[in-house]
């Protein structure tokens, strides 16, 4: 998993040179005010995401701990996650070169949730869902696990 991770991280999160794009947050107090959102939308506005992409990556279940240490290496400062304590949810996109995707993090209590959409396939040993239309109400309740 971390030779998956570690790369779309480092395109998402990294320095500003990679183009990536801050699209949302729920966090109130955001210095980005318009680009706030409440967590009553955050469905709406990832739903959104699904219908945009062909494709997304299902890298929920960590524990906060877990996820610190699977990203720990080559990033500075990961603490920052641990002050939050109530569900917080933002969205990021980025370009990989033949594309763009988009990262949706969770950060709950204790645990830390992703969703990575894109059109094309990221890497070859990690299983990715097809975004059918057929498929979306199952992934809509699926979401909603996530927002608890």
């Amino acid at each position: 998993m971390r030779i998956f991770i570690l790369p779309i991280l480092f395109i998402l999160l990294n320095s500003s040179a990679f183009g990536q794009q801050f699209l949302w947050s729920t966090i109130e107090k955001d210095s980005i005010a318009e680009k706030h959102i409440p967590l009553e939308y955050v469905n709406n506005e990832i739903l959104k995401f699904y219908d945009h992409y062909e494709k997304h990556y299902d890298l929920s279940g960590y524990s906060k701990k877990r996820f610190i240490e699977e990203i720990d290496y080559g990033f500075d400062d990961w603490k920052w996650i641990n002050d939050i304590n109530d569900l917080t949810v933002f969205a990021v996109k980025s370009n990989t070169g033949s594309g763009s995707v988009v990262l949706v993090m969770f950060i709950s209590e204790k645990n830390i949730n992703l969703i990575i959409f894109s059109n094309q396939v990221l890497d070859r040993n990690f299983n990715y869902q097809s975004n059918y239309e057929f498929e979306r109400k199952k992934f809509e309740t699926w979401l909603k696990t996530l927002m608890n």
